[in-house]
């Protein structure tokens, strides 16, 4: 009988645990508010500890193993070249002014990463090695990521180690922008050590210095990410808070992704929807995850037929004022709300490096406010998307909606 019984409890028990695990899985709705409650804690230090503990999100994209093509990775394990260089890299972003468009390298999900303060046991928290306060091209540097790029003539440190040391938020943002015209020289750039042995004081300090240098930037670099080296965790440990996608083109990769780390981990994990920031100035959105297709879109394969610069004269903006010329193609002018995104980041990604769209990017979003101002405007009875080319100068304010319409499309 005593046999019996020691074969049978462990039956009972399982579906005591199964329950037990199943009830303590948190719900979509408890994530978002943990996410939305890091991404709006705007403090400048966890009491003693940097920002980063405590507060923003942790973003880092990803791209799914093809085995078509014989790969095969978990996308939250570190990768060869992490393992390589001992750590990983991810963005971090908030709400006060800490912004960028998108989760870059051309991926729509990805996931996030549960910060310090937040990791309970078993899980091990993953330490930031150094922040960089822009897109760093850190897979070419040394010192674990966080020092010399080999693709840049100019040897550099840490920020705390350059000669002279960088220091504080307004000398790092006079070293970077010394290169702030050729695309290739934004990797010349140092970033803050956030290391043990360092003080606690020093690394608040550190962080702070990173803030306050993205937010100076925040608009001229909105379309490029800022960067982190985090150590790598040991496989299948990462922290991680939740899977997200970014449009739907995300979605059945972060799904699969989820399905994936439950199988392997047994951990549940949600998926929500990040709606990044439209403009520098405006703020990301999030809500769960819609398992449900949406209503089939038509997109056009092509949004824009042609775009070229000239010069023209502008009544507001002076002589010789550089104007991109553009010319939508018949799918691209009849185009709704829900197509913008697509129709400017072709213009974006064709134009993104000319010097007339550096030259004046401080303006932030102004060249996709002139855009979606032709779309929707309709001056004397005639919808401006109509018009065969539209004209748009770089040099232009980033203006409301409604201040564009009043200006026609022409704010100054």
């Amino acid at each position: 009988m005593k046999k019996r019984l020691n074969r049978i409890t462990p039956l009972l028990i399982f579906p005591l645990l199964l329950q037990t695990t199943l009830a303590n899985a948190e719900s979509c709705e408890e994530t978002l508010k943990r996410v939305e409650t890091l991404y709006n804690n705007t403090v400048d230090s966890c009491r003693q500890d940097p920002a980063s503990d405590c507060s923003g999100l942790l973003v880092r994209g990803t791209h799914r193993a093809n085995p078509a093509k014989g790969e095969k990775w978990d996308v939250w394990n570190p990768s060869p070249k992490a393992k390589e260089l001992g750590t990983f890299a991810a963005s971090w972003m908030r709400a006060d002014g800490i912004s960028y468009e998108d989760p870059g390298m051309s991926t729509q999900n990805g996931y996030l990463i549960t910060p310090i303060d937040q990791v309970r046991d078993p899980e091990t928290p993953v330490h930031v090695y150094c922040a960089f306060p822009n897109d760093a091209w850190t897979d070419f540097r040394d010192d674990r990521g966080c020092g010399n790029n080999k693709n840049t003539s100019q040897t550099e440190a840490v920020c705390q180690a350059m000669a002279p040391p960088i220091t504080s938020a307004n000398t790092w943002v006079a070293h970077f922008t010394r290169f702030n015209n050729d695309r290739k020289q934004d990797q010349l750039q140092c970033g803050f050590n956030m290391r043990n042995p360092m003080s606690s004081k020093d690394r608040v300090d550190a962080f702070r210095n990173f803030m306050g240098a993205r937010q100076v930037i925040n608009t001229r670099e909105f379309q490029t990410q800022t960067e982190f080296r985090l150590g790598n965790p040991k496989d299948d440990e990462l922290p991680i808070l939740a899977f997200f996608y970014s449009d739907q083109r995300g979605l059945n990769d972060a799904l699969a992704n989820q399905r994936d780390y439950k199988n392997k981990t047994g951990k549940d994990r949600n998926v929500i929807k990040i709606d990044f920031p439209r403009t520098p100035v405006s703020k990301a959105t999030f809500s769960c995850a819609r398992t449900t297709p949406p209503p089939t879109q038509q997109f056009c394969d092509k949004y824009i037929e042609s775009s070229t610069w000239l010069r023209r004269d502008d009544p507001k903006l002076g002589p010789d004022t550089w104007s991109l010329e553009v010319v939508p193609t018949a799918c691209g002018r009849a185009i709704k709300d829900d197509q913008t995104d697509r129709m400017f980041a072709e213009l974006y990604n064709k134009h993104k490096n000319d010097e007339q769209w550096r030259q004046y990017s401080v303006n932030g979003g102004s060249i996709r406010r002139q855009m979606v101002c032709h779309l929707a405007a309709t001056f004397d009875g005639k919808p401006v998307r109509n018009k065969p080319e539209w004209n748009l100068e770089p040099k232009r304010p980033y203006v409301d909606q409604a201040k564009a319409i009043a200006q026609h499309c022409n704010p100054y």
